[in-house]
C-alpha cells in the first residue's frame, strides 16, 4: 500500500509504577488517578541510535473516560542517559479497558501480565544534549503491556517505534 508511513524499532521501556492514588471525580467528567513513576529504562533496539537512561521522576496523571472502557495516560518524566544527557519524555495514550486490564488495575490477587495492544502511546522527546537533538525531529509510537509479577511491583513494557514517512 503505497504513501503509508511504516514503522521502525526504537527502544524498549520498563516503567515500575506504584499502587494509584485517586484524585476523584473531574466536573469535565470521568476520574483523574495519579500513578507515580517509581522507576524505569530507557534501552535502544539493536541497529537505532544507541541510548540508555533511568528514570530520575515521572507520573501519570490518568484520566478515565465516564463510559469506563478508556483510560487516557498523560505522563511527564525526566530521564538521565547513561552518559550524563537530562531527557525529558511525555506521552499521551490510551488504555482500552479489557477485564484482564481490570485485574491488573485492581490489584487482584489472580491479575496476570496482559498482551501487547490495549495500550497505546505517542512519547515525546526534549533534550539539550546535541547527541540527543534527533529525539526531537522524530515521531514515535508504542504499545505496551503490565507485567505483573515483577520484583518490585508492576511495571509497564512499551515496544516503541519511529514512525518512517
Amino acid at each position: 500500500m503505497a504513501n503509508f508511513p511504516t514503522l521502525k524499532p526504537f527502544a524498549t521501556l520498563i516503567a515500575t509504577i506504584d499502587p494509584p492514588l485517586s484524585i476523584g471525580s473531574l466536573s469535565i467528567g470521568g476520574s483523574q488517578t495519579f500513578v507515580n513513576i517509581s522507576s524505569a529504562t530507557l534501552a535502544s533496539e539493536r541497529g537505532s541510535p544507541p541510548i540508555n537512561a533511568s528514570l530520575i521522576m515521572g507520573g501519570d496523571w490518568i484520566h478515565a473516560d465516564p463510559s469506563g472502557k478508556y483510560l487516557r495516560l498523560d505522563v511527564r518524566s525526566v530521564l538521565k542517559t547513561d552518559d550524563d544527557a537530562t531527557i525529558t519524555f511525555t506521552y499521551t495514550g490510551i488504555i482500552t479497558i479489557t477485564p484482564e486490564i481490570q485485574k491488573v488495575l485492581s490489584g487482584a490477587e489472580d491479575a496476570k501480565t496482559t498482551d501487547f495492544g490495549n495500550i497505546v502511546i505517542v512519547p515525546k522527546f526534549q533534550t539539550g544534549a546535541e547527541k540527543y537533538k534527533f529525539l526531537e525531529d522524530s515521531v514515535f509510537v508504542a504499545s505496551g503491556r503490565f507485567i505483573v509479577g515483577a520484583e518490585k511491583g508492576t511495571s509497564v513494557e512499551y515496544k516503541i517505534s519511529k514512525v518512517i514517512a
